[in-house]
């Protein structure tokens, strides 16, 4: 496990801290996770301080020790609550700030208020917009991290191939895939930025059930194995001519990527077939498209119309008033990113983003069928890094 370098760090610090000065911002100050190994390459409790100038100052709650071999920050100052924090700001010398940035967006309403307790004189205002933006544009040392991941999830995509057999389980399929994941590296955690969308590494779903919505904004749901987390594998015995969907994330390092496959023992349907080939082009073509000037909307647009000229624009991420309003997001540290791809997202795409891209189709009693792939922005176009084939008859691809 590698330290994040003190300038990798410090280019991230220095970005914020340039964004901060336009949005007359004091200081921020970073406590979520994702944002916390952004910052400081840990994930130790703490209060990593970002004045607008100057280096940043962490304030360690729990495991200062640690801490010290896990970033290499200078400034990590022990501390036992939020109220320390100003104390020690001003025995380093720091005005308390007159507008301090916080992650409004996650930021528990009991947790602000302990914050605006703590600093009494200090608006507190969300620096959420201006981090996201920065994240959005991958540096080299996070893209190599992210290729490695793709690796990973081919190679997940391979199992799931190799050990598919009629007549078990979603969740016995879903089992030996994340036991051979595990084995190779995967961190097992997947991080998700929106409230209360949960996901355990994804789905991997098969027939009708697929095609059952669920809480998560997404145009496969699945079962589960509980009410308490009513998506993904479940106890669905796997049929021949299923299709069986492949979504689970491959994380390693802190970062995640994102493909479907779908899969079947034996040929699908015609309706089926025909979405599934549906999805290939729109995949295709969004992925012709996507380069740096383009809007993010504009993949969008394009392929709804592709949908639409196979008639199929009814089943297209999810059905009728269940669909999910995007084909594609950012992704990184979260699974859920900048950009967005929707109709209204107006963001322009510019190299190092990276963007997973998943034209799928539901049908309602039948199932699912789609792909995914994470691709990389370059500055001559996109770098697709998820290489799985498209294959769809498990039974003639693998020999089985």
């Amino acid at each position: 496990m590698s330290i994040t370098p003190r300038a990798e760090l410090d280019q991230r610090r220095e970005k914020l801290q340039k964004a901060m000065m336009k949005a007359s911002m004091d200081a921020a100050l970073i406590v979520q996770n994702a944002d916390m190994f952004y910052f400081t390459g840990t994930v130790q409790q703490g209060f990593f301080y970002i004045p607008v100038e100057g280096d940043g100052y962490f304030f360690v709650r729990k495991n200062a020790e640690r801490t010290r071999e896990e970033t290499p920050l200078p400034q990590i100052i022990p501390v036992k609550a939020q109220k320390d924090i100003v104390d020690k700001l001003s025995q380093a010398g720091l005005a308390i700030p007159r507008t301090m940035g916080m992650e409004l967006d996650v930021l528990p309403v009991n947790q602000y208020r302990r914050y605006q307790k703590a600093f009494p004189e200090t608006e507190i205002v969300d620096v959420w917009p201006l981090i996201q933006e920065i994240r959005a544009v991958k540096s080299d040392l996070e893209l190599d991290i992210i290729r490695r991941v793709a690796h990973l999830s081919d190679y997940m995509v391979e199992v799931a191939r190799s050990q598919l057999k009629e007549g078990m389980t979603e969740v016995e399929l879903a089992a030996l895939v994340e036991a051979a994941a595990r084995a190779r590296g995967h961190q097992g955690l997947v991080r998700m930025r929106a409230f209360n969308q949960e996901v355990y590494w994804g789905h991997l779903v098969s027939g009708p059930e697929a095609a059952e919505l669920s809480f998560m904004d997404s145009p496969t749901g699945g079962r589960g194995v509980a009410r308490a987390l009513p998506q993904g594998s479940g106890y669905r015995r796997i049929g021949r001519n299923d299709p069986v969907v492949f979504d689970l994330v491959a994380g390693m390092n802190g970062y995640v990527v994102d493909q479907t496959r779908t899969l079947s023992l034996g040929p699908l349907n015609e309706p089926l077939h025909k979405a599934y080939q549906a999805a290939i082009k729109i995949q295709e073509e969004m992925g012709s498209m996507m380069k740096p000037g383009i809007m993010a909307r504009e993949l969008y647009h394009r392929a709804v119309q592709i949908a639409s000229d196979f008639e199929l624009d009814q089943h297209f991420m999810g059905y009728g008033a269940n669909q999910a309003g995007f084909c594609g997001h950012g992704i990184g540290l979260e699974l859920d990113e900048l950009p967005v791809i929707t109709p209204n997202f107006a963001m322009e795409l510019v190299p190092g983003m990276v963007i997973a891209l998943e034209p799928k189709f539901n049908f309602p009693g039948i199932g699912v069928v789609g792909v995914e792939d994470t691709f990389i922005v370059t500055r001559d176009g996109n770098e697709k890094i998820t290489h799985s084939h498209y294959h769809l008859d498990v039974t003639s691809s693998s020999g089985a």
